[in-house]
């Protein structure tokens, strides 16, 4: 077999694999599934040792790079059908931690030389909720602070170690790994080698503090913080319709009707202006942010969505 030809041959075991991942997210996980899930584990696991074998046949730079990707999966794989426990769902919810970081390495290889291969963001309840209430702290504080000074202090203050931490990790890898099972239960696998949304969201918060007003800087923190969420949850549980890099029409819908109540209730709390006005800019800031989310694929959307929001309701108040 080619390189080529194994290249392709790999593209379509991690496609499989891919939909197994899919099928057995939390938020769509059935217990009739599990006897059809298994036996496809099975077919998997089959196909990857085969890969991994002719793999080691060729010993070009290109295909020495994928049997080690593979070796990485066929391992997970392994570690994962060790840990037999009591009911389905806590198996299949081992396995996806066991193989989610080897599917996404192999993934990106893929990737690199031009294949296809879908990233995967498993459904995580934990971030969801870290992402509500990151909102709600943010909220408060937006709301409470006697004047802007101390707003612009405060997202300093996440700010500023959070990317202190992102420069003492790349100097420690020991830190970068204690920091990571620290946040293990709302950290993206990609955030290992990559800048936290922790980091990019604090950014975002004193990049708000600085530059627009506490009314709009509460509403961009509310969208992201309940939009974005509700988009992850509807999207996997209900998601039919793709629309790009694993979004969909319902996940973004939802994200409009909830990011356009959260930004009401705050435009009536916190924004001087009519009823109308103020229905605008819910509006407005609602499908800023469902759009900038479906296209923030290189740059964080903890960043691009509070900071494209803000900038949408600020125009939108100048021109009304």
């Amino acid at each position: 077999m080619t390189s080529a030809a194994l290249s392709l041959a790999t593209l379509e075991a991690s496609s499989d694999l891919h939909a197994l991942l899919r099928r057995i997210d939390p938020a769509t996980f059935r217990e009739d599934i599990e006897a059809d899930a298994r036996a496809q584990l099975a077919r998997i696991v089959e196909r990857v040792r085969s890969l991994y074998e002719t793999s080691k046949k060729d010993h070009s730079s290109s295909t020495v790079a994928l049997q080690s990707k593979l070796s990485q999966l066929e391992a997970a794989l392994v570690r994962a059908q060790q840990h037999e426990s009591e009911s389905a769902r806590a198996f299949w919810a081992t396995f996806q931690r066991e193989v989610h970081p080897a599917y996404e390495a192999l993934a990106a290889w893929l990737r690199s030389c031009a294949l296809p291969a879908p990233s995967l963001r498993p459904t995580n309840y934990s971030r969801n909720l870290f992402h509500v209430c990151s909102a709600l702290t943010a909220l408060l504080v937006i709301t409470l602070a006697p004047s802007q000074a101390y707003i612009i202090a405060g997202a300093a203050a996440i700010c500023l170690p959070s990317w202190m931490l992102e420069w003492a990790r790349r100097q420690s890898p020991k830190l970068n790994e204690r920091l990571m099972a620290f946040f293990g239960k709302v950290a993206h696998v990609h955030e290992r080698h990559r800048v936290n949304s922790s980091t990019w969201y604090g950014t975002a918060l004193l990049t708000l503090a600085l530059t627009t007003k506490p009314a709009v800087s509460a509403i961009a923190v509310m969208v992201l913080g309940v939009g974005d969420p509700v988009a992850a949850l509807i999207g996997r549980r209900f998601g039919r319709t793709r629309l790009r890099a694993g979004r969909s029409l319902e996940g973004s819908l939802g994200f409009v009707a909830a990011a356009a109540a959260v930004s009401f209730v705050v435009a009536r709390l916190m924004l001087p202006a009519s009823l109308p006005v103020q229905a605008a800019v819910a509006v407005v800031a609602a499908l800023t942010g469902a759009i900038v989310e479906i296209f923030s694929t290189h740059i964080d959307d903890n960043l691009t969505i509070p900071l494209a929001v803000a900038l949408s309701v600020s125009v939108t108040l100048a021109l009304l």
